[in-house]
């Protein structure tokens, strides 16, 4: 079996959430036998050679990020990804197509492609997360792209859903399943879990000495987080917290002291590290979208995880962790767990994850059984 994807950005090095889906749904893909024909857009990161172990082959486009891009009824993270030289690509052939996001459907309903089989996958409900980033935003100009996008978006969705039905959706969880599938009648949905890089767990028993908060901390919903939790939650712990993640900024830099550390831009290795030795993974975000990928890692490679209930809800990862929904609870919960030890019951119970639902095999089977 063939197959062309187009991914958003380029998904190597795999190393923040939307493209960890991608790299590693291509490498459960190619372990089952899809030759995968791989188009991505290149802007801020490398070409990758480590993609061609495991695509049939790999093309770049250049994202044209201009401000021209804006002045269209397309939103934005769309219009920029419009090229030419990807459309002629997918016309050489019949293969299959699978869309990763909203940002890569700009040529889904193009008149020469309105034969082929198409696979859309949701990362989250693109709009809802656009109209959380706009109520987020202090600075006007960026409240306001946030808005129009918003709009953009929801108007997109429903433009390319109502229209050709030679489509499926595979979504990434299962508020966002339920969403589409009663917004789109006529539009196949099925549940694919997020793939993540986890082939074994690697938790360790015993205790740790740390609480760890990680993410891309240049992404406003994380920065937040890490605010909330060093100024709220942990301000009367005695329990030192590394924040750990990509990008942060001077102003969450300055927070550090005596019982906070702030580690920015580790590698894979580091950060994993970080996971396994901490005694509990703490995972907290103000808006439900999708899987939350660094909750799975977490969840793989560490031991306890204190979450609220926007990283759990619609997920049913619930079972798998301590959840508080306010400051009060979160430290009641992390107290808790403090005089805790990780023992082998626990790692018995994290030992059905890889076995169920998110076996990244069985879920490469699930796309495939919608080309046949």
């Amino acid at each position: 079996m063939q197959l062309h994807l187009i991914a958003f950005n380029v998904p190597f090095p795999a190393n923040y959430g939307g493209v960890i889906d991608v790299f590693y749904k291509i490498k459960a893909l190619h372990k089952i036998g899809v030759r995968v024909h791989l188009h991505c857009f290149e802007y801020g990161r490398n070409v990758a050679e480590e993609l061609h172990d495991i695509c049939e082959s790999v093309t770049y486009y250049k994202r044209n990020t201009g401000i021209s891009q804006h002045a269209s009824l397309l939103p934005f993270i769309v219009k920029s990804r419009l090229n030419e030289r990807l459309l002629q690509n997918l016309q050489q052939d019949d293969f299959p197509i699978l869309f990763e996001g909203l940002h890569c459907c700009g040529f889904v309903n193009h008149p020469s492609l309105a034969n082929r089989q198409k696979l859309i996958r949701m990362h989250n409900v693109e709009w809802q997360y656009y109209e959380h980033l706009a109520k987020k935003e202090s600075k006007l100009w960026k409240r306001l792209f946030f808005r129009l996008e918003s709009w953009k978006l929801k108007r997109f969705e429903s433009f390319i859903l109502k229209n050709d039905r030679n489509k499926s959706l595979i979504t990434i969880s299962p508020n966002d399943t339920q969403y589409f599938e009663s917004k789109y009648l006529d539009v196949q949905s099925v549940y694919v879990p997020a793939f993540h890089p986890n082939e074994e767990l690697t938790c360790r028993v015993g205790k740790g000495v740390y609480a760890l908060f990680h993410g891309d901390l240049s992404v406003k919903d994380n920065e937040e987080a890490a605010f909330y939790l060093i100024n709220d939650v942990f301000k009367k712990l005695n329990i030192k917290l590394i924040i750990a993640g990509l990008n942060p900024s001077q102003r969450l830099l300055k927070k550090a002291d005596e019982n906070i550390e702030i580690r920015a831009n580790l590698t894979h290795e580091a950060m994993n590290d970080l996971i396994q030795n901490a005694h509990v993974n703490v995972l907290i975000s103000f808006h439900s979208a999708g899987m939350k990928l660094k909750l799975l890692n977490a969840l793989f490679n560490g031991r306890f995880c204190v979450v609220n209930h926007f990283m759990v809800d619609g997920t049913g990862m619930e079972k798998y962790c301590l959840v508080g929904n306010n400051t009060s609870e979160l430290r009641r919960q992390l107290e808790l767990v403090s005089n805790l030890s990780f023992d082998e019951s626990h790692l018995k119970k994290r030992k059905n994850l890889l076995q169920g639902e998110l076996s990244n095999r069985q879920n490469a089977l699930k796309i495939t059984a919608q080309l046949v």
